[in-house]
C-alpha cells in the first residue's frame, strides 16, 4: 500500500488548509512547520476523509498495525 501512496503523492493536488472541502483528501503531507506542507487534495472515497490510497493506509486492521511495531 505504501508504494501506491508514494505514487499518489506525486500526483497530489498540494492544496492548503483553506482549500479543503468535503470532496478533497485531507491527508497531510510533509512537515506542518515548513512551507512544503500541504494536503493531498485528490477526490475522496465516498464517505471517507481521504482518497483511495490514503484510506488504505489510514484504516488498516488493528492487528497488522500492532505487528508492525515489534
Amino acid at each position: 500500500a505504501l508504494a501506491k501512496v508514494n505514487e499518489v503523492e506525486k500526483h497530489a493536488k498540494r492544496i492548503s488548509l483553506m482549500e479543503l472541502t468535503e470532496r478533497t483528501c485531507k491527508w497531510p503531507i510533509g512537515d506542518p512547520a515548513t512551507d512544503d506542507f500541504y494536503f493531498c487534495g485528490l477526490p475522496v472515497q465516498q464517505g471517507k476523509p481521504y482518497c483511495d490510497a490514503h484510506v488504505g493506509v489510514a484504516f488498516q486492521p488493528m492487528s497488522s498495525r500492532r505487528d508492525r511495531r515489534r
